[in-house]
């Protein structure tokens, strides 16, 4: 098979089954380098986009089998765009480097056993995807996504990013509610998402201008109303950006930056688990536990 043929297959295949079709483990040479930029997925009946804002439990409630299932399909929906939009950038930019090629495609298999990861537990809580309105808050940024650079910015040192953040956090959270086993899915993720940042680093730092450092061009290929804030989650974990390799000045920039959606989020919730800055890690899991 063809990479752009499999592309094709994942973005306008309206089943979900055939959106986690793992990648073949050879191809054939495309022979395409003409850019495709489709506008939108194929997706089935329930699994359309929404623009009816459905707010995701607070950490608080996740003690409810059902608010930790709602949580679960918010980050299953993730996976799912994040899954389209990695195979949307195989057909955009053909003609990328055969690395970062070959690491979008390694994500489009992770990221798809995370959203079985995902989409098993909360259906143990009772939740079916599709049960809620589907946002595609990463569809939204289409237009961002100008160069593979740009691509990288948004998608993975942003979104991905931010779940270095998410992922500890409701690990964390998940944790002190005695719920092991989705915990423990939590840090298998975050991971993943080490990776996937990791990625999107490389991708990135061999477009950094002579004279800037790697914060000054993040900034540069990123547009309002899309913002930094977007690259980090309620707690910020430090130590997750430098093991995705990012310097220490970036570090310092994303955590000291602010605007006016700064705080609109309430952390008093957050606050109250004195979740600590350790992070959870691999070697703690019982891999019996999850299984995608």
């Amino acid at each position: 098979m063809k990479i752009a043929d499999y592309a094709k297959h994942l973005l306008l295949a309206p089943n979900l089954e055939d959106k986690l079709v793992p990648p073949p483990k050879h191809w054939e040479e495309d022979g395409e380098t003409k850019s495709l930029r489709i506008e939108k997925p194929g997706r089935s009946l329930h699994l359309q986009f929404s623009d009816k804002k459905v707010k995701i439990p607070r950490l608080e409630h996740l003690n409810s089998e059902s608010n930790r299932g709602l949580t679960l399909h918010h980050f299953a929906n993730h996976e799912l765009m994040a899954i389209e939009l990695f195979a949307w950038a195989l057909l955009a930019f053909p003609d990328a480097p055969k690395s970062i090629r070959n690491g979008w495609i390694k994500t489009i298999e992770e990221e798809q056993v995370h959203f079985r990861m995902y989409l098993n537990r909360m259906n143990d809580f009772g939740v079916q995807i599709g049960d809620i309105p589907l946002n595609y808050i990463f569809w939204k940024q289409l237009g961002q996504f100008q160069t593979l650079e740009s691509f990288s910015a948004v998608m993975s040192l942003s979104f991905e990013g931010a779940n270095l953040d998410y992922s500890q956090v409701y690990a964390k959270v998940f944790s002190f509610f005695d719920d092991h086993i989705t915990s423990d899915i939590m840090v298998y993720i975050f991971e993943d998402e080490i990776k996937h940042v990791k990625r999107g680093v490389r991708a990135f730092e061999k477009s950094i201008p002579n004279e800037k450092n790697s914060w000054e061009h993040y900034l540069s290929l990123i547009h309002f109303p899309f913002t930094p804030r977007r690259a980090k989650g309620y707690l910020f974990f430090p130590e997750t950006r430098y093991l995705a390799g990012l310097d220490a000045n970036f570090v310092k920039q994303l955590a000291d930056y602010e605007d006016e959606y700064t705080g609109r989020v309430n952390l008093e919730s957050v606050k109250k688990f004195g979740l600590g800055s350790e992070l959870m890690r691999k070697n703690r899991l019982d891999s019996h536990s999850i299984q995608p």
